[in-house]
């Protein structure tokens, strides 16, 4: 445990909670010096993995909560194999139906669960300050007085104490127990216990009426918490009670969490399936589109070069024109033997470094031009 919590930058009881949380079985105290010495040693084997526990154990330094992104780069790795659950969801079922055993509603509860004993307190604790009150208020009356309400925190303690045996803990929203969540690590099964809700004229729902001693109880599971939607609902009937149905009905709450979990395994995948699919194709579209880009720049560096290549090809023509005018004026003034004038020298001599300054081949604009398009 020391040389392991070493490499992974964690404390070694930080290390021995981890595994705890994981049900990873750990060394006892002394095991590896009997180990070294020859004693005879025994080692917990690996259980199989609880209803809704994931099978990546993360252990890192720092934040108690750890999630990960994936980065496009990941996604554009070869996807990993598809999620794989060797146990059939069958066997699940039975695993967790022998572990619960029986589930019993005693009329008379020697044991409340800490989360409905919590709630009988509130409860006193409403009681007394009726009592000490100068003016009573409708708020602050006792919620679980009436035998309906009474039938309730039986049942959802029973419940408790049996999800409780695969690591189920819930967690009550609000003052009264109508609706809930069980947590099974890192899964969250939402479920209901209420009287049934009976359609009614104009689409409008209503608690099925009845006396406290005859109503009847629905309890469902959700399908994700604060759903609207259920998976699966029991209900009292005029054959038999909820209470005949608890080891059926905690059987299926711990299900649920394993079948959660696999559902989102199999969601995450697909989503990664999806996404690296988007991410090709828009790596496909971008690369188009570069190709594109990249034809349209040698189209507009091609246009340019024959662009060039007119107006230099002008410009000698335009210096050539400039020569022959310079060496025309020259001819008429020596046939009709006029003398050499200083202001004629001048002009002429201007002229023609005008004429060379135009000449591409002359002022080194083509070789410029052609270093150019070899940089480009």
């Amino acid at each position: 445990m020391r040389t392991l919590a070493a490499q992974f930058e964690v404390s070694d009881v930080g290390l021995k909670k981890t595994c705890a949380r994981a049900a990873i079985p750990t060394p006892d105290r002394g095991y590896w010096a009997k180990k070294e010495a020859g004693k005879e040693t025994f080692q917990v084997a690996l259980p199989k993995r609880a209803p809704g526990m994931s099978d990546e154990v993360v252990v890192a330094r720092g934040s108690a909560h750890w999630y990960y992104y994936s980065t496009e780069q990941e996604l554009l790795d070869p996807l990993p194999s598809p999620p794989e659950f060797p146990e059939p969801i069958d066997v699940v079922r039975e695993r967790i139906a022998e572990v619960v055993g029986a589930v019993a509603v005693p009329h008379k509860v020697k044991s409340w669960h800490p989360a409905i004993d919590h709630l009988l307190q509130e409860d006193e604790r409403r009681r007394e300050q009726q009592r000490l009150a100068a003016y009573r208020t409708s708020w602050d009356n006792p919620l679980f007085d009436s035998p309906l309400e009474r039938r309730r925190l039986r049942i959802l303690n029973s419940l408790f104490f049996a999800v409780a045996k695969m690591n189920g803990k819930p967690t009550i929203s609000g003052r009264e127990p109508r609706s809930m969540h069980v947590s099974f690590y890192q899964q969250h099964v939402g479920i209901t216990l209420d009287q049934p809700v009976q359609p009614r004229r104009g689409n409008v729902a209503a608690k099925q009426l009845g006396s406290n001693n005859d109503a009847k109880l629905s309890l469902s599971i959700l399908r994700s918490v604060g759903s609207g939607e259920t998976r699966t609902t029991w209900q009292d009937d005029d054959s038999s009670k909820l209470e005949a149905r608890m080891r059926e009905i905690a059987v299926e709450i711990i299900l649920t969490a394993e079948l959660q979990y696999r559902e989102g395994a199999l969601h995450q995948y697909q989503w990664r399936v999806k996404r690296k699919a988007e991410l090709e194709e828009k790596e496909r579209q971008r690369k188009i589109e570069a190709e594109r880009a990249e034809r349209a720049r040698q189209r507009r560096i091609e246009q340019a070069r024959i662009d060039r290549l007119l107006k230099d090809a002008a410009a000698l023509q335009q210096a050539n024109e400039i020569r022959k005018y310079v060496e025309a004026l020259r001819s008429v003034r020596a046939s009709k033997e006029l003398s050499s004038s200083e202001e004629f020298d001048h002009w002429s001599e201007w002229a023609l470094v005008q004429a060379d300054r135009i000449d591409p081949a002359i002022s080194g604009k083509f070789v410029a031009a052609m270093q150019d398009e070899e940089d480009t």
